[in-house]
């Protein structure tokens, strides 16, 4: 189709942000309804938790596709198109297919009144997509929480969750045990899920779910283990353990302890899912774990200087982000080119961007929900941190290189916004 076409079906789909975030099943499971339920035919790992679920799904479906299966993904938000949200076998839905899918989706909203919001409809989108390309698993990742999240309607072999911490209170709760009860809601009964929680409050909410639906729970760091070995030139390497099943030097090209554990969880969901028809050799791990590509989670993009773009947009994964800089890198100074929305945990995230960052520079992101730069300015004067305001992020991209030496790094981080806007600006005019 056109690029006019296309256009305008992005129009109508992106019209619905409007409608805001109304988390619910009704909705959905009505439209779905209209199609068939697609999304009870193919068996699914559904993936939750407050970060790493992205990293945590792109091991998963990488250890599966390269087993020999069809594999669909759906992820979100995207970083540059939307048609990266829905993959199948890492290659993005076409644009021809896209503008179709969202016209016939239209036609059933539109027929049956049915008022769904973006994600609902990109949900709906997805299940169908990935049930008429006869994929043999897909890949889930929840938008939000899990009990009331749309793709909690997918036919679930296994659930994973990734971790539990502090983020979009005003929809989750605001303690730690009534977010764990909404993403363990994604345990089905009698399934099997893997988990990685610290808190012994919220693993005790998820043990009680697991309980209450006779589902199996394995614990990383209990029943399996995944312990980081050294770093490599091309990332870092662990050893994993699972019963007798044992792999040395696993090597993954993402970097940070943190995806050392998500890739131990796709590992142990993987393995155990080998009744089901997925069989791979170590080898097979091996290879899948070492191609597995996420970008936008501490990508290194250039160097001399070193300009490293994360998607940190909590405490706890600013906490594992600035871990991981002074862990896996060496430099003199710290740039911080900053961005963040005003519904987080803001003045916590730049206590923690402050025990690195050595100069700011804030922008002002291209959303509705961005704070303003110049309270972020505040707060930082405030920790005795010399702060620049540049709301034009390629302005404020280039105004970082020019004030850093070779041996320094930029950082550029605060949200999945900040970064998509950055890439945006170097995928047509690098800094480097």
């Amino acid at each position: 189709m056109s690029e006019p076409v296309l256009k305008k079906a992005l129009k109508t789909l992106y019209s619905l942000t409007t409608m805001g975030i109304k988390l619910g099943l009704d909705n959905t499971s009505r439209l779905l309804d209209h199609f068939g339920n697609p999304q009870l035919t193919t068996p699914t790992i559904h993936i939750a938790g407050t970060n790493g679920k992205g990293s945590t799904a792109a091991f998963t479906e990488s250890i599966l596709r390269t087993s020999g299966k069809k594999v669909g993904l759906y992820t979100s938000p995207h970083l540059l198109n939307f048609n990266e949200r829905i993959q199948i076998n890492r290659t993005p839905i076409s644009d021809d297919e896209l503008t179709k899918l969202i016209f016939r989706v239209q036609e059933k909203v539109e027929r049956y009144n049915i008022p769904v919001t973006f994600f609902e409809f990109t949900t709906v989108m997805a299940f169908l997509h990935f049930f008429e390309s006869k994929t043999d698993w897909n890949v889930i990742e929840v938008g939000m929480g899990g009990r009331l999240d749309s793709t909690n309607l997918c036919k679930v072999e296994a659930s994973i969750i990734t971790s539990i911490g502090m983020d979009h209170t005003q929809y989750l709760g605001n303690n730690l045990q009534q977010i764990a009860y909404e993403k363990a809601c994604i345990i089905k009964d009698f399934g099997m899920v893997f988990a990685h929680i610290e808190d012994k409050g919220a693993l005790n909410v998820v043990k009680q779910v697991a309980r209450d639906r006779s589902a199996r729970l394995k614990l990383l760091g209990k029943d399996f283990n995944a312990e980081f070995n050294a770093v490599t030139p091309g990332g870092q390497t662990f050893d994993f353990s699972f019963g007798n099943f044992h792999m040395k030097e696993v090597e993954i090209p993402l970097i940070g302890r943190h995806q050392v554990l998500n890739a131990g969880l796709a590992l142990a969901a993987c393995h155990k899912l080998r009744p089901k028809g997925i069989k791979p050799k170590p080898s097979v791990f091996q290879k899948s774990l070492e191609s597995t590509c996420w970008e936008g989670r501490m990508e290194v993009v250039s160097r001399d200087p070193t300009v490293v773009m994360d998607s940190a947009h909590n405490p706890d994964g600013v906490r594992s982000l600035t871990h991981t800089l002074r862990e896996y890198f060496r430099f003199n100074r710290c740039l911080m080119v900053i961005g963040m929305m005003e519904d987080k945990d803001v003045d916590e995230m730049l206590k923690l961007f402050s025990e690195i960052g050595d100069h700011f520079i804030l922008v002002k992101l291209d959303r509705e929900r961005c704070i303003d730069p110049a309270y972020l300015a505040k707060q930082l004067t405030g920790l005795q941190k010399p702060v620049e305001i540049i709301p034009d992020i390629p302005y404020a991209l280039e105004t970082a290189k020019k004030s850093s030496n070779p041996d320094d790094l930029i950082c550029i981080a605060g949200s999945i916004f900040t970064v998509s806007e950055a890439k945006q600006f170097l995928a047509n005019d690098p800094v480097a």
